[in-house]
């Protein structure tokens, strides 16, 4: 799956709220799949990581090759050059070997995932007609 470095953390983030949630209680209550659904939803979040902790990298070094030794970036001309290029690493795509789940898997009359996080995994939730 093709996918931009920003999607990819998207998918990544929500993927993470995927484990459980809050229900009142101090205790969290886990979402409920299957557990071949359970594995491919870990293995994916797996692959995802990586694509974080590389951007995660890439972005700390730009940082220091453009801060001169100073140890942050100034407001202005180099600001905006370093916006622009966090961007341009942000729209870069990768190709992730991840498999779209169905919808139905996520079992949402049961689990109450919420539509942000449904949002964010985008292309991961294979949707039926």
């Amino acid at each position: 799956m093709k996918l931009t470095v920003k999607s990819a953390l998207e998918m990544f983030n929500a993927i993470g709220q995927l484990d459980s949630y809050h229900n009142g209680t101090d205790k969290p209550t886990l979402y409920k799949y299957s557990g071949d659904i359970r594995l491919k939803i870990a293995m994916v979040r797996r692959k995802l990581r990586a694509i974080q902790e590389d951007y995660a990298e890439a972005r700390n070094q730009l940082i220091v090759d453009m801060s001169n030794g100073t140890g942050g970036i100034a407001i202005g001309p180099q600001s905006i050059e370093f916006s622009k290029r966090d961007r341009e690493m942000l729209d870069a795509e990768v190709d992730v070997d991840i498999q779209s789940i169905p919808v139905d898997a996520l079992k949402l009359d049961e689990n109450p995932i919420p539509p942000s996080v449904l949002d964010m995994l985008g292309d991961f939730i294979e949707v039926t007609k």
